[in-house]
């Protein structure tokens, strides 16, 4: 399995574990990471995985498949996927205080920006930003 995310995981280091949301999970390796530390995580992907720890759901995201709770997540995490009418779903799922991380390809058939993460989260206190010609992310706490 593939490590986590550095950016993530050192952003996510000194946040109090509670209830995560990993949407579009693949493999699990943020899951796992999660789980790890005490966070209670399920894992949503359309491919069926086995994460030692975690709650998994197979769903299909582009066909609506897992509808995403309001106010029910300290932590909704979607790495590397993009998939813009998601976005409001996920702030409007994580609790006051709640965090954000959410990353995308910078190139190809689903190519974000930071941009498009500030239509949304704008509003909402950065831990981390950034941008380069692989990706684009935010990890935001809501307000």
């Amino acid at each position: 399995m593939t490590p986590p995310d550095a950016i993530l995981t050192a952003a996510l280091s000194g946040v109090p574990a509670g209830e995560a949301l990993d949407l579009a999970a693949g493999a699990g390796r943020h899951s796992l990471w999660l789980a790890q530390r005490r966070w209670k995580v399920t894992a949503i992907d359309i491919q069926p995985a086995e994460i030692p720890g975690v709650y998994f759901r197979q769903a299909d995201l582009e066909k609506h498949e897992y509808p995403i709770a309001p106010a029910a997540w300290d932590l909704i995490v979607c790495w590397l996927y993009w998939q813009p009418d998601i976005l409001a779903g996920i702030a409007a799922g994580l609790r006051s205080g709640g965090v954000a991380a959410i990353a995308g390809k910078a190139t190809g058939r689903f190519a974000t920006s930071l941009a498009n993460f500030r239509i949304v989260f704008g509003e909402w206190t950065e831990l981390v930003s950034g941008e380069d010609e692989v990706r684009a992310f935010l990890l935001a706490r809501k307000p």
